[in-house]
């Protein structure tokens, strides 16, 4: 598994101007960290989507998911606005987090034909893609931290722009680690 306990200290902005360190999202509960392609993606939009649709199941376990991607805190704000999510919505302007845990990026795999049936039933479906922001070759993924951010319970890496990162697993893991937490304290 990963170590997300390197990044703690990283201090992002917000979509509201406003600076954060990571290890603030895990103090209180486990947390997701889902790291965008990049805010215009239409698989980025749709993570965020479905990721937003389980909100209350994610904040009922008492955990928290943050988005995050590379960009201005503008382009982070549309991509809220976008994509209707309750989550907190970061950014950065390199890509340091991203290597750091382990994602990739490559012009074959971000533009790739393996992407144009996934992005054609997006755009069918509704969800279309936006100015894009960032690097366009950066791939995702996320990282399910349990409290205090020591240990990675859950990880996924993208291979390809239109793998994302399954939502029922994330909130899974997030459920579970949440529950131990509370196994732990009680």
């Amino acid at each position: 598994m990963s170590r997300v306990d390197v990044i703690s200290n990283e201090r992002l902005i917000d979509d509201r101007h406003h600076f954060h360190e990571i290890q603030d999202f895990w103090q209180d509960g486990p947390v997701a960290l889902v790291f965008l392609r990049q805010f215009g993606s239409a698989f980025a939009l749709k993570q965020a989507i479905d990721l937003s649709a389980r909100y209350s199941d994610i904040t009922a376990a008492g955990a928290n998911a943050v988005l995050i991607g590379l960009g201005t805190p503008i382009q982070a704000f549309t991509f809220r606005k976008r994509s209707g999510t309750r989550f907190p919505v970061l950014t950065t302007t390199d890509q340091s987090l991203y290597r750091t845990m382990g994602l990739t990026r490559g012009w074959v795999a971000a533009t790739g034909p393996a992407n144009l049936a996934p992005l054609i039933g997006l755009v069918r479906a509704g969800v279309y893609p936006y100015q894009p922001t960032g690097d366009n070759r950066q791939l995702g993924g996320a990282f399910v931290a349990a409290r205090g951010g020591k240990k990675v319970v859950w990880d996924f890496r993208a291979h390809k722009a239109s793998d994302i990162a399954p939502v029922d697993e994330i909130v899974d893991a997030l459920v579970s680690a949440a529950a131990l937490n509370r196994a732990v304290v009680g």
